[in-house]
């Protein structure tokens, strides 16, 4: 007997039990290792890295700019080609250029009409600018209470160096024209096979009393003003959100009750990382979980009160080591969730080789990555006993000190650093010619944008 298709009854019945057959079958280890490795596979593929790395206070005292100048005759050139500042970051830029995304609170202006100055105005050679890009760095923070330091002049002319170099800054603006249209500054990193989107805050305490000149704004602490700028960067719907805060007292190793309050209404108002400076010493590394409404659910948040120096020439107690802070993020591009990821410092300390008070233009300053050297002396540094221990001397005190705290020491050896020049070799500044460029517009490398856009 035939059904309505034509088909035996009993060839049914021998599919059906071969399909019950097939699923009931028991799984063989190499079925089971196949799944697991898919599974691991999918997983890979959704979840999507962004490191940044995040370095202290970039100060330009009197006899860092002595060192940079070629002669003393040429101290009030406006010619940049008589300032060398790449020995500063030859031994760091291997690290920087790990990054996806280097960043640096530059605490001083810029300026080409020759005033140069140290403290307590900070004014510094065009050419440090055209160091830190040759040296990794892709973002300057501006926002400090040495902001107003060269004026009307300063705030501008910084901006537009900054500009001309094709690197992001954000804190202090021209006009209220550029801050409404810059800040909060968003940037859009691809990498990893996907898009962050970053949100980036920035706030100075003071700016030392030294009034902002119309039409320029920087940035002040103020509470309802911080919580408004997180309502707009959230509008946006960023990935994460940043805020870098100029806060805290000076040579203090631990944060005050004031950092910690802002800490948690920047975290409660939905800033998921803050990075401090300002002390110019280091100050613990915190996290915490906090309920984020937004989500409806919990989330890592990060702070590090202070990332201390990266290079200056201040001598009191713990001013001259500084804090390279890496920091990963995870991005599921499944559900669309951003999380921190593993984070850890690299100690790199501030070396003045060949320096005397009396005679800074022979000096060299430059940033020691510790780890890299602290077991081979190598003829290099050309470092005495005397440099050598206080180098030391000063780690170990922040070993101890960064070791109660939720990050730890990242150690690299020499090798990581690549072929290495020595301290004294001089090697011509960067040839960079400055250019106008379009603010909002994507750079881009073998068409993939490179860094991002500013975003209305």
């Amino acid at each position: 007997m035939l059904n309505k298709a034509g088909t035996p009854p009993y060839l049914f019945l021998i599919v059906l039990l071969f399909a019950v057959g097939c699923q009931n079958a028991p799984t063989t280890p190499h079925d089971q290792n196949n799944v697991s490795h898919l599974k691991k596979a999918a997983i890979k593929d959704t979840l999507h890295r962004i490191k940044l790395t995040f370095v202290g206070d970039i100060m330009g005292h009197d006899d860092q700019i002595y060192a940079a100048v070629d002669k003393k005759e040429h101290l009030k050139s406006k010619n940049m080609a008589h300032f060398n500042y790449e020995p500063c970051f030859r031994y760091i830029k291997p690290i920087l250029e790990q990054a996806d995304i280097a960043i640096g609170n530059l605490e001083l202006t810029l300026n080409n009409k020759g005033r140069y100055t140290g403290f307590p105005m900070f004014r510094s050679p065009d050419q440090l600018a055209y160091a830190l890009k040759g040296a990794g760095f892709d973002f300057l923070n501006t926002c400090n209470n040495h902001s107003n330091d060269g004026r009307l002049y300063g705030i501008n002319h910084t901006i537009e160096v900054l500009d001309s170099l094709s690197m992001f800054h954000t804190g202090t603006f021209r006009d209220t024209v550029e801050w409404h249209k810059t800040y909060p500054l968003i940037i859009h990193k691809r990498v990893d096979g996907t898009i962050f989107k970053l949100a980036f805050l920035s706030y100075t305490y003071s700016t030392n009393g030294v009034k902002n000149r119309v039409p320029n704004i920087v940035n002040r602490i103020n509470d309802s003003l911080i919580i408004a700028d997180i309502q707009k960067a959230k509008a946006s719907r960023p990935d994460m959100i940043i805020a870098m805060m100029h806060w805290g007292s000076e040579y203090k190793l631990d944060e005050r009750e004031k950092q910690q309050k802002l800490a948690r209404l920047l975290w409660k108002n939905g800033v998921d990382v803050v990075i401090g400076g300002h002390p110019h010493v280091i100050q613990p590394i915190k996290t915490d979980t906090i309920y984020d409404e937004d989500s409806s659910r919990e989330k890592e948040v990060l702070v590090t009160y202070s990332l201390g120096n990266f290079i200056s020439n201040q001598t009191r107690k713990n001013t001259d080591i500084g804090l390279i802070f890496e920091l990963e993020l995870i991005k599921n591009s499944q559900t669309s969730q951003t999380t921190i990821g593993p984070h850890h410092y690299i100690l790199g300390w501030r070396y003045r080789y060949n320096y005397t008070p009396k005679n800074p233009f022979d000096a060299i300053h430059t940033v020691i990555p510790v780890s890299a050297f602290e077991n081979q002396r190598t003829a290099l540094l050309k470092m005495s006993p005397k440099d050598s221990s206080q180098m030391m001397s000063v780690t170990n005190r922040m070993r101890a000190h960064l070791g109660k705290w939720q990050s730890s020491e990242r150690k690299i050896n020499l090798a990581e650093l690549g072929p290495l020049i020595p301290i004294d070799s001089v090697v011509s500044p960067p040839l960079i010619l400055p250019s106008p460029v379009i603010r909002n517009s994507i750079r881009k490398d073998q068409g993939v944008p490179l860094h991002g856009q500013y975003l209305h």
